[in-house]
C-alpha cells in the first residue's frame, strides 16, 4: 500500500511539474520579445541577423518583427546619441510601417505608442539623410537631450498622425499638443493642423479641451495686435506697453522665485546692451511676482543687476493674456504692436537675429 501510495504521488508531483514547466515557457513566450526589446543590441548587424533570421521562419508573424526591428534599431540608435556609423544598415533594411494595422496598434499597446512611434519616423528621417539632432523627437520633452524647436520632420509626423485613423495615436498626440501649446503656443504650422484634428479625431473630452487651446492661444500667433501689457515701475507708477508706440519691445518674464530666470538674466542684459544706441527698442525685465512682493521684487532686481533695463511687476492680467504656463518667456512685440514672436528663443544668437530683422521691417 505505502509503495502504490508513492508511485501515485511521484506521478502527482511529475503531473504538477510539467503543468507549471508550461505555463512557466507559455509566459516566456510572451516575454521574450520584450526581453528582445528592452534589450540594447551592440551592432546594427546584430538586429539584421536576428531580424532576418525570423523573417524566414515559416508562419512567422512578419509584421510584428517587423516592429521589433524598429524598436530594437531605434533603441539602439537613440542609445547612442545618434552616434551609429553603421546606421545605414538599419535604414537600407527599414520596413515599412502601416500605422493603422491591427498587429502595429496591439504592438504600440504593448510597448508603448509614443515610443514606438518617434522611433520609426526617427529611422524614416535617418534613411532620407537628416542629421541625429533633425530627426529624433522634439515633440515630447526629455532631459537626455536639449530641447528644439520643432521642425518639417515634427510636424510631418502630427500630420501623419492625424490623418490616420489610429485612435490610440489620437489620444497619445493629442496629450502631447498640451506641451506643445505650452512651449510654442499656436504656430503657423500647429494651426494648419486644426482642421485635420477637427475632422479625423472622434469627439472627446481631450479633443475639446485641445480644441480649446486653439482658440486660447489664438490670440498670439504672429502677426496678431499684442495684448496690452499694463504692470507697475519700480517706483510703483503704472505702465502700460501702450507708451511704447512704435518702438520694438523685447520681454523678458521672469520671477524672483525662479531659479532658471535669474540664471539668463544676464544674457538678456548683455543682448539688451548690445542695442543700447537703438531708441527704436525697449527691453524689459517683466516679473510675474505678485505686487505685494514689491519690496522683495526691488531688492532682487538690485541684487542681479536688472536696474540697467526697465523693470516691470506685471499686473495679474498679464499671465492670462500671454497665455503664461511657465517662465522664463521672451515675447517681442514690433513698432506697430503687432506679435513677431510670444515664444521667442532665449537670449543668445537666435534672439538677437529676431530682434534685428523685426528692426529692419
Amino acid at each position: 500500500m505505502p509503495s502504490v501510495w508513492v508511485c501515485t504521488h511521484t506521478l502527482s508531483l511529475i503531473f504538477i511539474f510539467q503543468t507549471a514547466m508550461k505555463s512557466i515557457l507559455f509566459i516566456l513566450s510572451l516575454l521574450l520579445p520584450l526581453f528582445i526589446s528592452a534589450q540594447t543590441a551592440e551592432s546594427a548587424e546584430e538586429i539584421l541577423t536576428a531580424y532576418e533570421k525570423y523573417q524566414a521562419t515559416p508562419n512567422a508573424n512578419k509584421t510584428r518583427n517587423d516592429c521589433h526591428f524598429v524598436l530594437q534599431g531605434g533603441t539602439y540608435v537613440i542609445a547612442r546619441c545618434g552616434n551609429t556609423p553603421d546606421t545605414e544598415l538599419l535604414t537600407a533594411r527599414l520596413p515599412r510601417i502601416d500605422i493603422e494595422d491591427s498587429t502595429v496598434i496591439a504592438f504600440m499597446q504593448e510597448y508603448g505608442a509614443d515610443k514606438f512611434t518617434d522611433y520609426y519616423y526617427m529611422l524614416l528621417c535617418l534613411q532620407k539623410g537628416d542629421s541625429f539632432d533633425d530627426a529624433r523627437d522634439g515633440i515630447s520633452f526629455s532631459t537626455r537631450f536639449p530641447s528644439r524647436a520643432l521642425n518639417e520632420n515634427d510636424y510631418a509626423k502630427l500630420q501623419d498622425v492625424f490623418s490616420s485613423r489610429n485612435t490610440l495615436l489620437h489620444a497619445t498626440y493629442l496629450e502631447k499638443m498640451k506641451f506643445l501649446f505650452q512651449n510654442y503656443g499656436c504656430t503657423d504650422k500647429m494651426t494648419n493642423l486644426q482642421p485635420l484634428i477637427e475632422k479625423e479625431v472622434a469627439e472627446s473630452p481631450l479633443k475639446t479641451e485641445i480644441l480649446e487651446l486653439y482658440a486660447r492661444y489664438a490670440p498670439l500667433r504672429r502677426g496678431s495686435r499684442a495684448p496690452l501689457i499694463i504692470g507697475k515701475d519700480r517706483d510703483g507708477k503704472v505702465f502700460t506697453s501702450r507708451r511704447l508706440a512704435g518702438k520694438t519691445i523685447v520681454v523678458d518674464v521672469w520671477a524672483t522665485w525662479c531659479c532658471n530666470c535669474i540664471e539668463k538674466m544676464p544674457k538678456f542684459i548683455r543682448l539688451s546692451e548690445e542695442f543700447r544706441d537703438r531708441p527704436d527698442v525697449v527691453f524689459i525685465a517683466l516679473s510675474i511676482d505678485r505686487q505685494q512682493a514689491h519690496a522683495r521684487w526691488l531688492q532682487a532686481s538690485e541684487k542681479y543687476g536688472i536696474t540697467a533695463i526697465t523693470q516691470v511687476i506685471a499686473d495679474p492680467t498679464f499671465e492670462r493674456d500671454y497665455c503664461i504656463a511657465g517662465i522664463p518667456r521672451y515675447i517681442v512685440i514690433d513698432g506697430k504692436g503687432r506679435i513677431v514672436s510670444a515664444f521667442a528663443p532665449g537670449p543668445g544668437e537666435e534672439l538677437k537675429e529676431l530682434i534685428l530683422h523685426t528692426l529692419k521691417k
